[in-house]
């Protein structure tokens, strides 16, 4: 059933009226409107659109939980009329109108139905997180409706967007507004010194609201798993003997799991969730937040060239989102756990994805729908061109792309992989090569944080093989961690942190599970350490370093760079290695240190048949100044080492 004094319901005539004569609409509306529930139902009901609904979700419990909600608001099942679909789950059919989508879905479906034959809207929700698939979403869309498909219906809608920035790419466009419903949230500050965990804190500010004799469910925000764990285990023990029942909410958790926050109880829900709980849904019961002010970041990391989640301090708009979930039902609290002194630093607006993340595997997906030229691609706002010509270089080295930049053969296949194109060509290649098993968990290991949590005590097996490699060397060590059953001792005596380790299998498991629906070979044969090793190095040909000499751990690297491989490093008697993690660091001094690690060893024979093209003979020619001669010097590189 409709909740009847949603604020956006005031609205419909207008958004209904708007877009029988306009196909381009803005909506901003405050948090709670209802706006992500009722305005596909507006176009469902009052307008008659031949083809189905997209709505575009940051995340996929939004895209399922929306969809759930929408289809129980109509007496219908998922599935049926209102459908959903994520990367790798979906309920749709031929009687679904509108399909709630994650963002990245659009650009699948463009790939493979360029005209969108089927589509009459697209709604844009929670564009104000400005994630890269939603800006290149946006992009291609509106392009799409300015050549091909002028009768295309697109919605852009958000409680914090910026019109000024928005409204001159999408002229001539509509722009409604509503005030909304918000009820009042007091913030409060509460800054404790940092040798305070986070979670310690949130427990104490649970408490604070508990004793306080404050009515309604809790909201606590963390940045990601590892702190919501450490989260519910301090509030188990700080509130044990209140009437209250603890939930965590993150994207990993299983459907079921995530639909428990949504059910009323008989005792106060505490819900320890991450950033999906910061949009488009309203958990009912909700009147205080309590703010870690941290989030999972996606950012380009040089080090291990793709991009990685960083914690990092939220934004002001992102602050403001989450207070605004206090406030949806009825009055509450908001406590940040920082002060205001600090709030006052914070960022206005969060930095937008396209100028912070590596734009490699987006230039490969612009360059498989047909745009031959990234520049003139129609950005909603434009990368840095030095992105531009890093991701094109990379998609180079990877053989995605040739000298022209024009997509090759390979870079079809690659694209086919949803992450990384190197990810992609490691996983391709083991299946080449007969090791996708060892490829599978590289990536994964790749992927997550390092399981090791000290120096590492590598088993027997890992020493064996003849080609070094660090990879091997943790495959060997998690795999009896794993057989321990992740026992605590096990694991010390080890060095491997084991919630990390999880991670990397957890991780391990779904890019095997991508393998096998592409019909993919994952059970390795032959020689698949030394394969492996191979397979690194054409993920990673620009991150070849060469032993400078057998006395020390320094490497030459391309450019005229220098780095010293990590001394715990099981390729460090190699003379050649792929370093897939390429760190610089400050010491004492402020002098730059950068330190190669998770290396494996290579060989001359694999650069002659890799990269055969890349092999240079350098002349030079100096004035020796102790023999009063000119002496000529000859250098062979490869790969500009």
């Amino acid at each position: 059933m409709i909740n009847s004094v949603l604020p956006v319901l005031s609205l419909e005539k207008e958004i209904v009226s708007t877009l029988a004569v306009h196909n381009r609409l803005i909506i901003k509306a405050p948090t709670g409107s209802g706006k992500s529930t009722q305005v596909p139902q507006f176009l469902i009901d009052n307008m008659q659109i031949p083809g189905r609904i997209l709505i575009l979700q940051p995340r996929r419990l939004a895209a399922r939980m929306l969809a759930s909600r929408v289809a129980q608001e109509r007496n219908g099942n998922i599935g049926d009329e209102i459908g959903f679909q994520t990367r790798f789950e979906s309920a749709v059919s031929k009687l679904t109108k509108a399909c709630f989508i994650t963002e990245g879905i659009l650009t699948r479906m463009l790939l493979g139905n360029p005209q969108l034959n089927d589509i009459s809207a697209i709604i844009f929700d929670e564009f104000h997180e400005r994630s890269l698939t939603s800006d290149m979403g946006l992009s291609l869309a509106v392009d799409l409706q300015r050549t091909k498909r002028p009768d295309l219906k697109i919605i852009v809608m958000s409680a914090t967007i910026e019109i000024e920035s928005l409204q001159p790419f999408m002229n001539p466009v509509r722009v409604i507004q509503s005030e909304g419903r918000v009820f009042p949230v007091a913030i409060r500050y509460q800054s404790m010194p940092n040798t305070v965990p986070v979670w310690d804190q949130a427990a104490r500010a649970v408490l604070s609201i508990i004793q306080q004799g404050l009515d309604g469910d809790i909201l606590i925000f963390m940045p990601g798993v590892y702190e919501i764990r450490r989260t519910v285990d301090a509030l188990d023990s700080t509130v044990r003997g209140e009437s209250v029942q603890l939930f965590a909410l993150y994207g990993d958790l299983p459907a079921d799991k995530q639909n428990l926050v949504m059910n009323k109880t008989d005792r106060r829900k505490i819900i320890v969730a991450t950033n999906i709980a910061e949009t488009s849904l309203t958990i009912p019961g909700v009147r205080h937040v309590i703010d870690s002010g941290l989030a999972r970041v996606n950012r380009f990391d040089a080090a291990r060239g793709f991009n990685t989640l960083f914690t990092e301090s939220i934004s002001r708009d992102s602050a403001d989102q989450r207070a605004g979930r206090a406030g949806r039902e009825a009055s509450g609290v908001c406590i940040r756990l920082w002060s205001e002194s600090k709030q006052a630093g914070l960022a206005h607006h969060s930095t937008p994805e396209i100028h912070r993340v590596d734009l490699a595997e987006t230039v490969l997906s612009i360059k498989q729908l047909g745009y031959t030229d990234c520049a003139s691609f129609p950005w909603f706002e434009a990368p840095p061109e030095s992105a531009l010509n890093q991701a094109l270089e990379t998609l180079q080295l990877l053989g995605a792309i040739d000298n022209e930049g024009n997509l090759s053969p390979a870079g079809v296949e690659l694209s086919a992989f949803p992450m990384h194109p190197r990810l992609a060509r490691l996983l391709l290649e083991g299946a080449k090569r007969n090791c996708l098993h060892l490829a599978t968990f590289s990536a994964a290991l790749l992927s997550e944080r390092s399981p090791l949590a000290g120096k590492p005590d590598y088993p027997e097996e890992a020493h064996t093989h003849a080609i070094a490699s660090d990879f091997y060397g943790q495959y060997c060590l998690l795999r009896k961690i794993d057989k321990s059953g992740f026992d605590p001792s096990v694991c010390a005596r080890y060095a491997v942190n084991a919630s990390a380790a999880r991670n990397i299998l957890r991780t391990q498991a779904y890019f095997i599970d991508i393998c096998k629906k592409m019909h993919m070979n994952t059970h390795d044969s032959g020689d698949a350490p030394a394969e492996l090793a191979r397979c690194i190095l054409l993920a990673y040909p620009d991150h070849l370093a060469v032993r400078r000499d057998r006395g020390t751990l320094i490497c030459k690297l391309r450019n005229g760079r220098r780095g010293v491989l990590h001394e715990k490093s099981l390729a460090r008697s190699a003379s050649m290695i792929v370093a897939t993690d390429i760190r610089e660091t400050k010491d004492a001094r402020q002098e730059i240190k950068t330190t190669l690690s998770l290396a494996t060893e290579i060989t001359d024979e694999w650069l002659l048949e890799h990269f055969e093209s890349s092999w240079k003979t350098e002349v030079s020619t100096v004035w020796n100044q102790v023999n009063k001669a000119v002496e000529v010097y000859e250098r062979t590189v490869c790969l500009g080492v």
